[in-house]
């Protein structure tokens, strides 16, 4: 038992009077398709032209507008660096970027007068990329001061069950440390304070891969995250890749870090989406097999389904990426956006194919199948095809492909997808009654308490138990979508302590809860 639990055992509980609670959530699939509203958005990323001069962003507008298409999924954190002005990381060094300017300010400007909505791509995972040459020019680049040379008390890095690096050059930081996850709240944060965007899309939450030749959960084994797990659950050994626990909590680590990402974002603009792209990694066909076992979870300990059907994002854009020419991929293209569609929701889900692994004409095809209903009539959300700056694999032009987007033409077969304008989707979970909670569990000189049993309750006399889960990596625990009122959290052990707390209509409830 860790230290953190015996001493609840002694001291006791605590109870926060919190206020009604539905985790009911707002079903978000719609029966009728595009007619309520859809996303269609493009991914641009930057390590390609497209973000990094004020002639390609007029250029990306446009094309944009003209594709009948609704949002642009930017990508503004590469490898935390900056394409903004940022009060937290460093600029980005890439020498494309025009001297002096604001990529992001520009294509808000921009795009807005267009009324297109920017979210902002921020990828979490990998630290740095060999694409830049060297280490990071700035000194307080987190590769600079957590990466390969620092110490295993300071060093972010997630570690193989070798205690290897893996790539130098790309090492990835890990979810199971603290201040990580303070680190992508700070970008986030950052982000929403100084800009106006409509959206924070998160990219790479997720573990890396596995290398060549080695099982699934390789990674992991930070020094400061490997003995969290080890005082959390009492072990003391080294846990072995396949360890189901050791599984179990990797996967936690990154469900909390997107749930609180969630809960901060929501607190500075109740009206932002927050979404992030996801895997559909593997053959084995979602619709036959138990998710858990599939190679999100497997391979990744990314748990999005969960994400997705209890709130911890407002939409889940799935890398759907296949190659139409191969039959076996253009099968488990099908069997995913199938499973996708009919998939028991309270958020939203947009499909994302990848126009740089097809033809145009095969990647027309992929859209409009991802648009059809299902065999259970349902529908998805939106459409985000990954990337403008690389849309064919075969050096068709662009402008093909947005023509074949809105008219017909030779290469899709006169059955263009977006031939009328499209407004966004009416994001109901938002408008609803609902409110959200994020606590922080600390002692009495405010540290913070991490894998803390709670059990959330409402009713002062017989109450009814909600939900039961754990403080995080920084002593924090979260709930969507709350009915208004007044409820009890219950941590483990003790005599009864109750505060009152009550939980507002369309707002985040923040706490702190000091165990005595």
């Amino acid at each position: 038992m860790s230290g953190v639990k015996r001493i609840l055992l002694v001291v006791g509980i605590v109870i926060l009077v919190l206020g009604g609670i539905s985790f009911q959530g707002v079903q978000a699939q719609a029966s009728t398709g595009e007619e309520d509203g859809s996303y269609r958005a493009f991914w641009v990323q930057a390590f390609e032209l497209g973000l990094k001069s004020p002639q390609q962003i007029d250029q990306l507008v446009a094309d944009v507008k003209a594709a009948n298409m609704n949002a642009i999924i930017a990508q503004v954190v590469r490898r935390h660096d900056a394409y903004y002005v940022s009060e937290y990381l460093p600029f980005t060094q890439d020498p494309s970027v025009v001297p002096g300017f604001d990529p992001l300010g520009y294509l808000l400007e921009k795009a807005h007068q267009e009324g297109i909505e920017v979210h902002a791509w921020v990828v979490l995972g990998p630290m740095w990329h060999s694409i830049y040459g060297g280490a990071p020019q700035d000194p307080n680049h987190i590769y600079n001061v957590y990466g390969p040379h620092a110490s295993d008390e300071e060093t972010w890095i997630t570690k193989g069950y070798d205690g290897s690096i893996g790539n130098v050059m790309q090492p990835y930081v890990d979810f199971g440390h603290p201040e990580v996850v303070e680190h992508f709240v700070h970008i986030v944060q950052d982000l929403l304070t100084h800009y106006q965007v409509d959206g924070i899309h998160l990219d790479y939450v997720r573990y890396p891969e596995n290398p060549g030749g080695q099982p699934f959960g390789w990674y992991g084994y930070n020094p400061t995250a490997l003995q969290r797990f080890q005082e959390e659950t009492g072990r003391l050994d080294r846990p072995h890749p396949s360890d189901q626990e050791w599984l179990e909590w990797k996967v936690q680590q990154v469900d909390a870090a997107v749930k609180r990402i969630y809960l901060e974002a929501t607190a500075i603009n109740i009206d932002t989406v927050v979404s992030a792209a996801v895997l559909s990694w593997g053959f084995a066909d979602p619709r036959t097999n138990d998710w858990w076992n599939l190679d999100p979870v497997q391979r990744a300990h990314q748990n999005w389904k969960k994400w997705v059907q209890e709130g911890y994002l407002d939409y889940t854009f799935v890398m759907n990426y296949d190659n139409d020419a191969d039959p076996a991929r253009a099968n488990r293209y099908n069997a995913w956006i199938e499973w996708q569609k009919d998939l028991p929701r309270n958020r939203g889900m947009v499909i994302g194919p990848a126009l740089y692994m097809n033809t145009i004409p095969n990647s027309i095809s992929q859209i409009n199948r991802a648009l059809a209903p299902s065999q259970a009539g349902q529908h998805v959300e939106g459409i985000s095809p990954y990337v403008y700056n690389v849309w064919s694999n075969d050096n068709s032009p662009r402008a093909h492909l947005l023509q074949s987007l809105v008219e017909s033409t030779e290469w899709n077969g006169g059955s263009p997808p977006f031939s009328t304008e499209m407004n966004v989707p009416t994001h109901s979970w938002k408008e609803a009654s609902n409110g959200h909670l994020l606590g922080r569990l600390v002692n009495k000189n405010g540290e913070p308490l991490t894998g803390v049993p709670i059990t959330l309750s409402r009713g002062n006399n017989g109450p009814t138990i909600i939900g039961a889960f754990e403080t995080d990596s920084n002593g924090y625990f979260g709930v969507t979508d709350l009915l208004p009122g007044q409820y009890f959290i219950t941590i483990a052990g003790g005599p009864l302590n109750k505060q009152l707390l009550q939980v507002k209509p369309r707002e985040v409830t923040k706490a702190d809860v000091i165990l005595p």
